[in-house]
């Protein structure tokens, strides 16, 4: 059997980047099986074989025994906390400690996402744990996002969130890293920005003029979600990355900027209240005695 030279020259990038992850002192097989146990634990939440966890926080533990981590936190700021109970994470092959005074702002989701991911929940040791990574010379930002990704299946996050939340750890790191990178992933989330918002003025188009505009509107939404996976190819092997957010974009951007009119709706309201009834009482004696 022959390869063309593009295959051979995309079985040498991954072939490169799993030495980068692993060490040049991994055998070929060890490679490999690291690779399908890294698919597995991504899809199914623990490697082939290792059988599901005996604890409800799976392979996150107490720093000194093999009880079940816990969260505690100390908080600094609005958004701010400090570990006060260390933990540690094994992965099958390392083992990460996370100390206590670790400072967190747990999962980094924007405001106006949060109705989608909160900032705690089931995922919240794989956030502590991500977090402490950014700071581990032993891993890459890459590999930190693919540990957040596979603790969180370890830990019982669905799979479609768990895939998005990599998706979007992922994207950020593209973009942290400045660059053609950061170019790439700015321009890959206006321009799929814009194309869902475009579907969806077609969607209510459509819905209003009859079946036939509506029809051509959902086709077009697939062909979108279709052309999505199809110039992922732009980023390489992290193709999977480009897809997900491609297709996140596409479903999520309308209901997302219907809550950011919502909250700066909101938020307008807050600020007036606070600044006529709260900052000034003199202006309203009456409400503010009673507020």
């Amino acid at each position: 059997m022959t390869i063309t030279e593009e295959s051979a020259a995309l079985l040498h990038e991954l072939w490169e980047g799993m030495r980068d992850q692993h060490g040049e002192d991994r055998t070929e097989a060890q490679l490999v099986d690291d690779a399908i146990r890294r698919v597995h634990r991504g899809f199914f939440g623990r490697p082939p074989g290792g059988g599901g966890p005996d604890q409800p926080t799976g392979p996150f533990f107490k720093w000194a025994s093999g009880r079940s981590a816990e969260v505690l936190l100390r908080q600094v700021d609005a958004t701010t906390f400090r570990l006060s109970q260390p933990f540690r994470y094994d992965d099958g092959r390392r083992r990460f400690n996370v100390p206590e005074d670790d400072v967190t702002d747990l999962a980094s989701v924007p405001r106006f996402l949060t109705w989608l991911v909160p900032r705690y929940g089931r995922h919240t040791l794989a956030a502590l744990l991500h977090d402490h990574l950014q700071d581990d010379d032993r891993v890459s930002s890459e590999e930190a996002d693919l540990l957040f990704r596979d603790s969180m299946g370890e830990i019982g996050v669905p799979l479609a969130r768990r895939w998005l939340m990599w998706a979007a750890v992922g994207l950020r790191t593209e973009k942290n890293r400045g660059g053609w990178r950061m170019v790439r992933a700015v321009a890959w989330v206006v321009l799929f920005a814009a194309a869902a918002l475009a579907l969806s003025v077609g969607l209510v188009a459509g819905a209003l003029s009859g079946w036939g505009p509506l029809l051509t509107a959902i086709g077009a939404v697939a062909g979108v979600v279709v052309g999505a996976l199809v110039v992922s190819v732009v980023w390489g092997r992290l193709w999977a990355l480009g897809s997900l957010t491609a297709v996140g974009l596409v479903f999520f951007s309308l209901p997302v900027l219907l809550v950011l009119i919502a909250l700066g709706g909101y938020l307008a309201l807050e600020w007036a209240v606070e600044r006529v009834a709260v900052r000034s009482p003199h202006r309203n004696p009456v409400l503010a005695r009673n507020l």
